[in-house]
This record gives structure tokens, sequence and C-alpha cells, in this order.
């Protein structure tokens, strides 16, 4: 029951190439047979060690692939104590696991109420190089989410956030089913294909070598809503495509290219161009041999003669424009850039372990954004009403951070963050109906701006309890686009405790 909703668009897409009564029995096998490493533990993605993870990230202490490009889990780190990454270090045995995570926040924002409360189960099954893995989540956050898709009358809500199934061989791994995941250089965002929407099913394939790391990828979205301009209004079969060649040049230089494609079909078979995982969807696209949204990407990770010193980021495309001669060409390209330059132990105090960082992120007013009749027929680069890439467009983001991990168990940070948002989101719409058609109109709204200085740390209490601790005196201009003329006192405190339990798990023969 858990991927019925995949299953089913599967099942006609397969059809269509063979029988299924011989198909099945085929993919069984495989997936049995699916061998040469053993298949490593992990956790998922939005687990409560995240934090730790995306500072152990920040320092290379973690990796979430081979070309640190794909983050699809929690792997074990090196940065911190070991018994916080414990689950994450089962030896090669077969086993099965669960782990409980209750958690409690407490904050003070412009939010509806101040407390959340969260708890997620987390449960998985290794068989030699097979796992089956689940987690549910329910969380009080989802009360007030406008898109949330099941029941907003019951007690609590929640969802499948976690679901597959994945075999592991040699050289890369073959996975169905519902997954978060973080296609570039950073383990919580990507400009492309990000953890910002709902979790959805695909599935998901990569093979590697000693220079390289292909990853395609392969979705049937299934959402249904009752708007229009969202999704295709549910009247139209959606589907994701993308993949990602990334060229690892030892431990100074990895590059990669990544193309991502939403298109629709009416009825009938999808379209194989898109579908083909080596075929160039920007070829496909500009030649317009089927309806889809292109987004093409640039990744990369690059230390300067020195290991002291890390610059990363990810350059993302949405028609690109290579001529002029149509109105509708006269479209500006559509861009965003997510870069930062990471510098490793400036200062030394003892065992403590220090890193200066600079990150910019910067969003064009259109991104994800798709003309009004290419939205109402689900060309719209979102799932669910949420962006398949960041929870933002048209704005700016600075931040200068210094982070200083201490004892193995905590770390904390001081930074000082700008911030600027315009008038549009990703549901913008161009109003291409009024206005010339195939060119975004914009309304000019007053830029929202906020300046913040962001403290406060993470600690680990072995394998009990985790907190977190964010203080963030800020001032807001024009806040919600409406013209204020002056700034406002801003203040964010956040305080949060995760109760869980890592250790339970039963050896099987």
């Amino acid at each position: 029951m858990i991927l019925k909703s995949l299953l089913k668009r599967f099942w006609c897409f397969f059809s269509g190439i063979r029988r299924s009564d011989f198909f099945l029995p085929v993919l069984i096998c495989f997936l049995l047979q699916a061998g040469g490493r053993e298949l490593h533990a992990a956790m998922p993605l939005e687990n409560w060690r995240l934090p730790f993870y995306r500072i152990a990230a920040d320092f290379e202490q973690a990796a979430g692939s081979r070309s640190r490009m794909f983050w699809d889990e929690i792997d074990s780190a090196t940065l911190f104590d070991p018994s916080l990454w414990r689950s994450c270090n089962l030896d090669s045995i077969n086993y099965w696991r669960f782990e409980p995570n209750v958690a409690g926040e407490l904050h003070y924002t412009s939010g509806p109420r101040p407390y959340e409360l969260h708890t997620d189960l987390f449960h998985e099954a290794r068989f030699h190089s097979i796992t089956v893995r689940q987690m549910v989540d329910v969380d009080t956050r989802y009360d007030d989410d406008p898109f949330y898709p099941a029941h907003s009358d019951r007690f609590a809500r929640g969802l499948v956030e976690e679901a597959l199934l994945q075999a592991n061989w040699k050289y890369g791994f073959f996975r169905i089913g519902r997954q978060k995941r973080n296609w570039g250089p950073f383990p919580d965002r990507s400009l492309l294909l990000s953890s910002n929407p709902y979790a959805y099913d695909a599935i998901e394939w990569q093979i590697a070598g000693g220079i390289f790391e292909y990853r395609h990828l392969f979705a049937p979205f299934t959402w249904k809503s009752s708007r229009r301009d969202v999704d295709g209004g549910g009247t139209t079969g959606r589907y994701l495509t993308a993949h990602s060649l990334n060229i690892i040049l030892g431990k100074w230089v990895t590059v990669g290219l990544t193309e991502t494609v939403v298109f629709t079909r009416t009825e009938g078979f999808p379209d194989l161009q898109y579908i083909n995982p080596i075929s160039l969807y920007s070829v496909v696209n500009v030649n317009q041999e089927g309806n889809g949204n292109l987004m093409l990407g640039l990744q990369w990770n690059i230390h300067p003669f020195t290991d002291a010193v890390s610059f990363r980021g990810q350059l993302v495309l949405d028609d690109f424009q290579v001529d002029d001669d149509k109105v509708t060409d006269q479209e500006p390209t559509h861009w965003g850039i997510d870069a930062g330059l990471y510098w490793y132990n400036p200062v030394r105090f003892s065992a403590t372990r220090t890193l200066l960082k600079f990150e910019a992120a910067y969003l064009s007013e259109w991104l994800y954004t798709v003309p009004d009749r290419n939205a109402e027929i689900g060309e719209r680069y979102s799932y669910g009403g949420k962006s398949l890439g960041y929870s933002f467009n048209d704005g700016i983001s600075l931040r200068l951070e210094g982070v200083a991990v201490f004892n193995n168990y905590g770390a904390a940070h001081l930074a000082f963050t700008y911030n600027e948002r315009g008038g549009n989101t990703e549901l913008s719409r161009w109003n291409d109906k009024t206005h010339i058609s195939g060119l975004p109109f914009s309304e000019n709204r007053p830029l929202q701006q906020r300046f913040a200085i962001d403290l406060g740390g993470v600690y680990y209490f072995k394998d009990i309890v985790a907190c977190s601790l964010y203080g963030e005196p800020g001032w807001l201009k024009n806040g919600d686009n409406i013209a204020t003329g002056s700034w406002k006192f801003d203040p964010r405190v956040s305080l949060e405790l995760s109760l869980h339990y890592s250790n339970l798990f039963v050896r099987l023969p």
C-alpha cells in the first residue's frame, strides 16, 4: 500500500514495453541478485541528526555520495562523537532496526502559536544488499500548511516521508520508492531538486566509477489539486525526469551538470525522449519535441590549492534565451545561484575546531514559474504547490558565519544575515492573458528587507537527548512587501528538545 500510487502509474508505463507477467519476475530477480558490496546503514535526511550533519558537511567531514553532490540520507560522519552516528555504523550484518523520536519546540516568532510538536517513527530491514525503509512523520506544522494533502480535520496530521526499496551493487544502486533528496553541494537545500516539497515516489538509479558519478530519476506525480494553476489541477499526467553527471578530479575539483524536466501528457505513453536517461533534455526542450519545463544546472566544489579552503556552489538556468527574434523569445533568462566560501580552522583553540564561511544566494524574479497557459497544463516547477527547488524565488540571501565545534558533542555559531524578498513567489501568475503573450508582468512591489544577528548552538546528550537554541535579533522593513518606510524590530527565538533512542535493532540470520 505504501507505493500504491507509484506502482499504479508504472504498471501502465511498463505494460507498453513488455508483458507484466514477464517483467515483474525479472525485476525481482534483479533486486535479489544485486550484490557486490554490503549496503551501508543510514538514516532519513530529515532526522534529528540533520543540524549536526549539516555542520559536519560544512567541515567536509560528511559525504552524501562519492561526489558530495547527492544528499539522500544521513550517513556516518567523522565530526562529533561516534555515538551520535551509532545507528549509521552497523557492521555488515543483516538486521531490523527501529528508532522513535519525539521533539518539542518553543519559539517566539510571528507564527500562529508559540510551540510545535513533532514525532517520527523510523524502521528499516536489511538483508545483504537489499534494504526496505520507512518513516512516518507527524507534525503540528501541517495544521497551518495550506497545501497539506490529507484530511485537515483529523486530530493529528502526518505523512509518509520515506518508503523505499533499495538494492546496492559495487558501482551503484537501484531504488524505488519515496524519499527526500537534495541534488547539489549542500545537504539541506538545492536550487534544482530539494527536500522543500512533500516527498514523492520515484525510480532512481546511480552508477559511479573512479572519476565520475551519474544518477537518473523518473517520477510520475500523482498530486490532485483543485487549483488549475497549481500542478495542472490534477487533470494532466505530470512527470519529473532528471539526470546529473559529476566529474571528480581527486580531492581538488568536482564539477557537474544537471538537467531536470517537468513534463506533461494528457493521456497515453509518457515522452520517451525525456525518459531516456542519456538524452540531452536541453536539445529536446529547445526543439519543442514535447511539453516540458526545463531547468539546467551547474554544480561545483573546488579547493584552490589548499585543503583549508573550499569554494562550492550551484548555478541554475531556467528558459535560457538564445535569440530574440520572436516576441516570446524576449523573455529574460530566469536564473539563480547559491555559492559559499569555507575556511577550515582559521583560529585554533586546543581541541576546538572552527569554521568561517560566507554564503550568498540570488534567485531571479520569475525563477520556477511559467506562463499561465503552461501552468494550467501542469508545467509549473512544483509539486503539491511547493517548489521543487528553493522555498523562495525573487530574492537575495547573504550570510557571514563563524562556527565552533567543541567536546565532540556540541557546536555554536554566530552569523550576520541580510535578506531581500520581492513580491513574487514560485506560484506567481504571469498574467499573460491580459498583457504581452509569453512575457512576465511585474507589479514592482517594494522589497522586503531583513537584517539579523543569528546566534545559537546544538548539543547532543548521548543516545537520549539532543537540543538546539537559537536567538535572532532582527530588523525588518516592508514586511510582506507592504511599504513601511522604516525598520521594525523583529526578534526570533527558538528552543527545541529531541527525545530519541537509536539502539533498537535485531540481528537477522
